[in-house]
């Protein structure tokens, strides 16, 4: 009898966990609580050579998977480039990762609306107890319904920690931008230091079958602000008055602080990246978390991507680290029957646990800088464009990247 996994959250990590399981034989169900097919909302992903790779063993998608920067800049509040690095890369958006991970999956097994409420298990028994009643009996359970996970305590105890910053972003279509933003920050992975704040810029696939043309792309902004506890509740108190814990629907975002933030663009940022703060119809706010693990197994249960551990996105590893946690997954259940499951499983959690933890510490470093203290020592340009969002390969330290050279 083929082994079954119960996978809850339809999202990245829980489309490379099905993914994967795929290619091992394993059946499979996936469970989002979501009732409508999900929205990335535009975020863009910085991809490497080592995502590209995983998408193609699990998924056979070999064509590129978006537009490439050939170069990194620095802009000063004049427009002026005060430093580059030549460093190719190629960044996609939400949306169309999750498109190639959707499209292997079969419709029949992909469920929407199910909210797993209650994890019990009994000997060798585990089910996950949905809210509309539905249960599945499952040889594994994978947890992988993110940050905000009310699961996780089936295998650990830790909680998000607010990391003192929040990131503000959007999406807009190039073909809004001026001739001379779009000359400027077009083809470019482009950054600007205002004091300790961080503000980068790069292009993403646009929509429909042309969208990696040029003219057809979009560009996506990130603004990363220092926001202390007390006014972070302010923020996330919406038109509604209702108050947001983890993040806040962008059409309860209250208009001041989008003018707020204009405001201070055009004191901190070149016209050009002011631009295109005020041509994004939506604008979103994103508080910045760490939430790290002891444990990643327990009783035939596990928790992988987000749920397991959250790193700030400067090293821009979040999908890379969530397709690493589900091929090393495969790699131990290949060599499992159900009564060795568990110490397989405890080798798998022992290398995770370490390259995230190393992930975690190495975005905390890298953004240190964002915070409330305008004395603070900026980092070096080329140092931020030497370590912002770069393959595996080309971080320092890294554990065990030699492993997956030749994935």
């Amino acid at each position: 009898m083929r082994k079954k996994a119960a996978i809850i959250g339809g999202s990245m990590s829980g489309l490379f966990a099905a993914n994967f399981l795929q290619k091992i034989n394993w059946d499979f169900t996936v469970h989002e609580m979501v009732p409508s097919t999900l929205s990335g909302r535009g975020a863009g992903i910085a991809t490497y050579d080592e995502l590209a790779k995983l998408v193609e063993i699990t998924t056979g998608f070999s064509k590129t998977l978006g537009t490439k920067c050939i170069d990194r800049v620095v802009f000063d509040n004049k427009n002026i480039v005060v430093s580059k690095k030549h460093y190719p890369q190629v960044f996609t958006s939400w949306q169309y990762l999750y498109d190639i991970l959707l499209s292997q999956i079969n419709k029949n097994k992909y469920f929407l609306g199910d909210e797993c409420i209650r994890i019990d298990r009994k000997k060798d028994c585990t089910t996950a107890f949905f809210k509309n009643g539905k249960k599945i009996t499952a040889d594994l359970i994978i947890i992988a319904n993110g940050i905000r996970s009310n699961l996780k305590q089936y295998v650990d105890k830790n909680k998000p920690e607010y990391a003192g910053y929040v990131g503000w972003r959007g999406l807009i279509e190039e073909s809004r931008l001026s001739k001379k933003t779009s000359k400027a920050i077009s083809d470019y992975f482009c950054f600007v230091l205002p004091q300790n704040q961080q503000f980068l810029s790069y292009p993403v696939a646009g929509t429909g079958e042309n969208g990696l043309k040029n003219g057809n792309r979009r560009i996506n902004w990130l603004w990363y602000k220092p926001v202390n506890k007390n006014d972070i509740n302010i923020l996330l108190t919406g038109k509604s008055n209702k108050r947001y814990e983890h993040g806040i629907p962008p059409q309860e975002i209250k208009d001041i602080f989008i003018r707020k933030l204009i405001e201070e663009g055009k004191e901190k940022l070149p016209d050009t990246m002011n631009e295109l703060i005020v041509k994004t119809e939506q604008i979103l706010l994103q508080p910045i978390y760490d939430l790290k693990s002891k444990r990643m197994f327990k009783d035939n249960v596990i928790i992988i991507g987000d749920c397991a551990f959250t790193a700030r996105p400067h090293a821009g590893m979040g999908v890379t680290k969530a397709a690493l946690d589900c091929y090393d997954l495969t790699l131990a259940l290949k060599k499992s029957n159900l009564n060795n499951i568990n110490e397989l499983l405890s080798r798998w959690e022992e290398k995770r646990i370490n390259e995230s933890m190393f992930l975690l510490n190495k975005s905390r470093e890298m953004g240190s800088y964002i915070k409330e203290d305008l004395s603070i020592k900026m980092p070096d340009n080329m140092k931020v464009l030497n370590e912002t969002a770069v393959s595996i390969q080309d971080i320092n330290l890294y554990p065990e990247k030699l492993n997956l050279i030749n994935i």
